[in-house]
């Protein structure tokens, strides 16, 4: 509601602001119609007191004030033109440009003035001078209407002054070295001539078509400088009235004319004021301060944002530690009651969420399955792909049973062709080792899918090797390769131990950025092969911190250690 009535309240300030703008229009007809009016009641009290003398130094005055606008207004929109390149502009400035060089010269011919270029003995000179260069006022700010302001030109603005300084002296030899080239104005003794008086009719008739389209203009940009625009025309309507009623160019009317064309010059430097100096400053001032209420506004928004991009952070990481217990949960290994088989593993995640996975499971009364591997990456795409494979091998041991779940090389394969049923890129990939060990005959059988990570065989004699292990990554490749995997069958003995690994566990660094590496995990074991499972791992994970130091895990570490008991 309150928003509506807002918007009301300016749209009738609005309307009132117009109102005001069409009533200084409609003031300044008035006012020039009134004197008008008034001026012939004192045109002989008007010839008593001004002299020929007086009179030229007031016209003078009044032409070469009109004469500096002129120049005035060229000189601002021609040296800013290359950086607006608005045709506008730069084509009303060549028409004033144009009327201050005729009005330079009507002044300069004016009967009664000093010789110029001839003899000013008649009025005929100057009043053609005059003519011409309302007839291109007219003209030209008729034609300006027709000219969008945001029309761009790409004329070299030399061209707009050549012309405008050409036309001006073509006209002035003319009119000076021709004198029957043009009919005449004005004829001393008779006064003004139809030609002089049909043509400031003509005059007049552009001037009111230029303002109702001014006013148009106005109606649709509320841009103030027409109002002011219009005003200047309809002063000069005025002013080419009294310029068709006066006998002598010395009378009342005459000077009445001139008085006019000041005011309505004063109006156009005011538009053109308000238009190329006074509206950038406003503009500027205005952007000012904005900036500055932006400004004083700045710190509360960047706390603003600081406490959102918190609490998505905070809400982002709520999310990462919900999925780290997730993964968690899948690869925690709880202890089961196996008489004859002993399993520890040590998980360490590089980032919330993981890539390295393992699990250790029962399949039956004597064989008991479990795997280890890591997938492609880190964070939350990796910790996905490990789900995906968990989720894999619990539907093939549920599934099918015994079947498939005790031959390692079928359970690969079937992730194989699963994986490659997904829409996971083709970027990524998991390598792993899934095996099955058989209590009863001590049998390990195991099959690889690319781990990297040979695992260690520590036998109780004390001598330990890395075990025989090849096989070919899961990934998107089952158009070359078929995903034929391998197992392999080794035979234990009692209290034998197999450390199987990630990559992460010996490419751990410090803070040298020296590696962790494979001969200082063998020597570690040789040294403490009589330890149990538990103690062994527990060792490696100390020994492999302290040798880190301050270093943060750059990858994942997991290891399982699997110990055979009686």
């Amino acid at each position: 509601m309150i928003h509506v009535m807002g918007r009301r309240m300016k749209e009738v300030t609005k309307r009132l602001s117009a109102v005001k703008d069409y009533a200084l229009v409609a003031t300044a007809a008035i006012l020039a119609y009134s004197l008008i009016g008034l001026v012939g009641l004192f045109e002989e009290q008007f010839s008593r007191v001004m002299s020929v003398a007086s009179y030229l130094s007031w016209h003078n005055l009044f032409e070469f004030t009109g004469v500096l606008v002129c120049l005035t207004v060229f000189l601002v929109s021609y040296y800013t033109y290359n950086q607006t390149r608005n045709l506008r502009p730069i084509f009303l400035g060549a028409v004033l440009m144009t009327i201050g060089m005729l009005d330079a010269f009507h002044t300069l011919s004016y009967k009664g003035m000093p010789t110029f270029l001839i003899e000013n003995d008649d009025a005929n000179r100057a009043t053609t001078l005059w003519i011409i260069s309302r007839l291109i006022e007219g003209a030209g700010f008729f034609a300006v209407t027709f000219i969008n302001t945001e029309v761009k030109s790409n004329l070299n603005r030399k061209l707009f002054w050549i012309v405008s300084t050409g036309f001006s002296t073509l006209i002035l030899i003319i009119t000076t070295y021709y004198p029957g080239f043009f009919p005449p104005m004005y004829i001393e003794g008779s006064g003004l001539t139809q030609w002089k008086i049909c043509l400031e009719y003509v005059v007049i008739i552009l001037f009111c078509f230029t303002t109702l389209r001014f006013i148009a203009e106005y109606k649709a940009t509320k841009n103030r400088t027409m109002i002011l625009l219009c005003i200047s025309l309809v002063v000069s309507i005025f002013s080419e009235i009294s310029f068709v009623l006066y006998d002598s160019v010395y009378d009342i009317y005459n000077y009445l004319g001139h008085i006019y064309k000041f005011v309505s010059f004063y109006f156009i430097f005011k538009a053109n004021f308000i238009n190329t100096v006074q509206e950038p400053y406003n503009k500027l001032y205005l952007a000012k301060q904005e900036l500055r209420k932006y400004a004083d506004n700045l710190d509360k928004i960047v706390q603003e944002r600081t406490l959102e991009l918190e609490k998505l952070n905070k809400k982002l990481m709520e999310d990462l530690e919900y999925a780290r217990d997730i993964q968690k949960a899948m690869f925690t290994l709880h202890h089961p009651d196996w008489q004859k088989v002993r399993f520890e593993a040590k998980y360490y995640a590089a980032e919330r969420a993981s890539g390295d996975f393992y699990n250790v499971f029962k399949l039956d009364d004597n064989n008991i399955g479990f795997f280890i591997g890591d997938v492609s990456g880190h964070g939350v795409p990796a910790a996905m792909l490990t789900v995906f494979l968990n989720q894999t091998i619990r539907a093939l041991v549920e599934v099918e049973k015994n079947d498939v779940a005790i031959n390692p090389s079928k359970v690969l394969e079937n992730i194989y062709r699963s994986f490659n049923n997904t829409n996971f890129s083709e970027n990524v990939y998991i390598v792993m080792l899934y095996a099955v060990y058989d209590v009863n005959t001590r049998r390990l059988t195991y099959s690889s899918a690319g781990l990297n990570a040979i695992p260690i065989l520590i036998k109780s004699s004390g001598y330990i090797q890395e075990i025989e292990m090849n096989g070919f990554p899961i990934c998107k490749f089952i158009d070359y390769y078929s995903g034929d995997y391998k197992n392999h069958i080794l035979d234990l003995d009692k209290n034998d131990k197999i450390l199987f690994y990630t990559d992460g566990l010996v490419e751990a660094q410090n803070t040298d950025k020296c590696f962790y590496g494979k001969d200082r995990l063998e020597k570690i074991i040789k040294n403490n092969i009589n330890l149990s499972s538990k103690e062994l791992s527990t060792l490696i994970s100390k020994n492999v911190f302290e040798f880190m130091g301050q270093r943060k895990l750059k990858d994942d570490i997991t290891f399982v250690i699997m110990e055979v008991v009686e």
